[in-house]
């Protein structure tokens, strides 16, 4: 099971995983079934009640609107 730190650090060395980081950003939102789905596949132990605290990080990593 990865942390989200690990999966952050993977991010900017791995193109695959930006690319899909990417496609999830480019309506410059993020659902509650993407963060989910995003979460099981890469068996990142998140919650819903993490949900808002990503979204908040999100935006101030200039990554959403």
């Amino acid at each position: 099971m990865a942390t989200v730190e690990e999966l952050i650090r993977q991010y900017d060395t791995d193109p695959e995983l930006k690319k899909e980081v990417d496609e999830i950003l480019a309506d410059q939102k993020i659902t509650m079934a993407e963060f989910m789905g995003f979460a099981k596949k890469h068996d990142v132990h998140v919650t819903l009640a993490d949900f808002p605290k990503i979204i908040k990080e999100a935006k101030e990593a200039g990554l959403i609107k």
